[in-house]
């Protein structure tokens, strides 16, 4: 049976070489975000790849249509060994700017909708020996007050990411993030989506380090 991930917080970027990376290996795709143009643009270029990929819609800081969302992937795909979450609340808004509805929105997208994806999608990786695999940032160690939401979800994905490896142990199942500690370019010599890609190819290899940071 073929290998699957699903992406949350699927986009041009990071996410898309992840696709490339995990698609080429023969894994087929499954992507999640809100905009289906956007969703249907990266299946036809995965599939000049030779990459088989499904999408689903979903507004990630929404509980119910996330897990509407995997519920249609999971029916659909040929099987689900990997969870990705890319998801993130990006929006550039200096601290004294945000609210606590702002930052509590941004909560959800950024970690805690993470370990909604992780509880529905448990049952099938822990019969696979699965993987959870989380993007983490420079700003969970190095908060900056001019993106006060961003920096807050990477140190919550981070705490999370090790919570979760605790967790999980006993099922089996592995959970790892790659903390990026650049911006990330195409254009970049050392950060681009098909460099991090690898690296969280090679952190899945391994399944022996809760965290890489690059």
């Amino acid at each position: 049976m073929k290998k699957g991930i699903i992406i949350i917080g699927m986009g041009k970027g990071l996410s898309l070489g992840i696709a490339k990376k995990f698609g080429s290996e023969g894994y087929q795709v499954g992507m999640i975000s809100r905009n289906e143009q956007n969703l249907k643009a990266y299946q036809s270029e995965l599939a000049t790849e030779n990459i088989e990929s499904l999408y689903a819609t979903a507004d990630v800081s929404n509980e119910n249509e996330l897990i509407t969302a995997l519920e249609k992937l999971k029916d659909n795909m040929s099987n689900v060994n990997i969870l990705q979450y890319n998801a993130v609340d990006y929006r550039m808004v200096p601290v004294l700017e945000e609210t606590a509805e702002t930052l509590t929105n941004g909560f959800k997208i950024s970690v805690a909708n993470a370990l909604t994806a992780v509880k529905y999608l448990l049952p099938t990786l822990a019969e696979n020996k699965g993987s959870v695999l989380l993007t983490g940032g420079g700003t969970a160690n190095y908060p900056y007050s001019g993106m006060s939401s961003i920096s807050l979800g990477k140190a919550g994905i981070r705490n999370l990411t090790f919570q979760l490896n605790d967790a999980l142990k006993e099922k089996e199942i592995y959970v790892g993030s790659v903390t990026i500690c650049n911006m990330i370019s195409e254009d970049s010599a050392t950060h681009n989506p098909t460099i991090l890609a690898t690296k969280f190819w090679e952190l899945n290899e391994s399944r022996n380090e809760v965290e890489i940071t690059y």
